[in-house]
């Protein structure tokens, strides 16, 4: 009988990783995994953070023939997970999916009960998503030149929306306004729901906002994308330009997740699963998988890793000393 295209790349992602870590320098003690690993998550099953998890953690548990088993430990902006991952035996048996809103959680929250630099043990970045600068198509411009002409002259006529005080949209927005040189008045919202019903009324005219909310609206017309703002454009949406192309250089915001340990993890264990990830992400069915949500691979092993981590702590504290963000108890 023939196999099935989904057997035949199984068996093929399995083949390329288990070469990989059958390489001299990477051998490890048969003893792990002997038992089932658990990936903690800091938010609800169905969001970015938790797909992204599921998505590595099944083929994870193929490679290793132990369960990578996802555990939603959702509250606190995450912050109830990464303290648990924080606190668990650096023995390999609990990974934590981390994400740049828990780096960023120090810049804006006293009082956390983790630290994101001196907590965790980087293995690898999973994914990425950037935000669309969209607005209604009320807003008389045509690209994000014109947006920022028409703010500078029309001083107070826009306002700018965010899923919420701190968020990263609103960083995104803050460090856009400090490299432009323009104002405007933020209008902050609990969330992308909230924000998408005024969004597309024109009652709250601009913001970044994440393309899985926003997508829908751009493709059907009902809102205009300007700009990403990650480094790249996206395969969704090749003709919108990334917001350095647009006369920023080097502007580069957007969220992330990535796989990390407790730190104390055996630097032999970091290099196995890092290396197991590897051909995960690399092959086509991820990136099928997340092309609408626009999410896309990260592919960072654990040094460049940890050095992101590192550059976006600095960067955040930055970001939000230009942008007055209130910091909370």
């Amino acid at each position: 009988m023939p196999l099935s295209t989904d057997t035949v790349s199984r068996r093929a992602l399995l083949a390329a990783t288990g070469a990989l870590l059958a390489r001299p320098g990477l051998a490890q003690p048969a003893a792990w995994p002997n038992r089932s690993v658990r990936v903690l998550v800091g938010y609800p099953a169905g969001g970015a953070n938790d797909l992204v998890a599921r998505a590595v953690s099944a083929p994870l548990t193929d490679i290793f023939g132990q369960g990578f088993v996802v555990e939603n430990r959702a509250g606190a902006a995450g912050s109830i997970a990464a303290e648990a991952a924080a606190r668990a035996a650096p023995d390999g048996y609990t990974l934590y999916m981390i994400s740049s809103s828990q780096v960023l959680a120090p810049s804006i929250r006293r009082n956390l009960g983790f630290d994101p630099l001196r907590d965790f043990a980087p293995i690898a970045l999973g994914a990425r998503s950037p935000y669309y600068l969209a607005v209604h198509p009320s807003v008389p411009a045509k690209d994000l030149r014109d947006l920022v002409a028409l703010v500078k002259a029309r001083p107070g006529a826009l306002s700018y929306a965010s899923s919420g005080v701190g968020a990263g949209p609103h960083l995104t927005m803050s460090l856009f306004m400090a490299v432009a040189g323009i104002e405007m008045e933020h209008v902050p919202y609990k969330g992308d729901a909230d924000l998408m019903a005024d969004l597309t009324t024109g009652r709250v005219p601009v913001s970044f906002i994440s393309v899985a909310a926003s997508y829908p609206h751009i493709k059907a017309g009902t809102l205009r994308a300007f700009a990403v703002s990650g480094a790249e454009r996206l395969a969704l949406t090749p003709e919108v330009p990334s917001v350095a192309e647009c006369g920023y250089p080097g502007f580069d915001m957007d969220a992330w997740w990535g796989l990390v340990g407790p730190a104390g993890l055996a630097p032999e264990i970091v290099e196995r699963v890092a290396t197991a990830m590897r051909p995960i992400l690399d092959a086509p069915a991820f990136n099928a998988r997340f092309a609408t949500l626009g999410v896309v691979p990260g592919k960072l092993g654990p040094a460049e890793f940890g050095a992101l981590i590192r550059a976006d702590r600095s960067r955040f504290d930055d970001i939000v000393r230009i942008a007055k963000v209130p910091v909370q108890d």
